[in-house]
C-alpha cells in the first residue's frame, strides 16, 4: 500500500464518478426515448378520436 501515489487514487475516484454519471446518463436517455414513444402514440390516438368525433359531426345532413 506504500507504493500508491496519491494521484492514483484521486484518478480512480475521477474514473468511478464518470463511469457512474455515464451509467446515469444513458439510462436517462434510455427512459426519455421511451416516454417519448408513449406521448406520441397517445397523440396519435387522440388526433384519430377527434377525426372520427369532427367525421361523424360533419357527414350528418341535418
Amino acid at each position: 500500500m506504500d507504493n500508491i501515489n496519491g494521484g492514483y487514487v484521486a484518478l480512480a475516484c475521477v474514473g468511478v464518478a464518470f463511469l457512474c454519471l455515464q451509467v446515469w446518463w444513458i439510462s436517462m436517455t434510455m427512459r426519455n426515448t421511451r416516454n417519448e414513444r408513449v406521448l406520441l402514440n397517445n397523440t396519435q390516438t387522440q388526433i384519430e378520436e377527434i377525426k372520427k368525433r369532427l367525421e361523424k359531426i360533419l357527414s350528418n345532413p341535418n
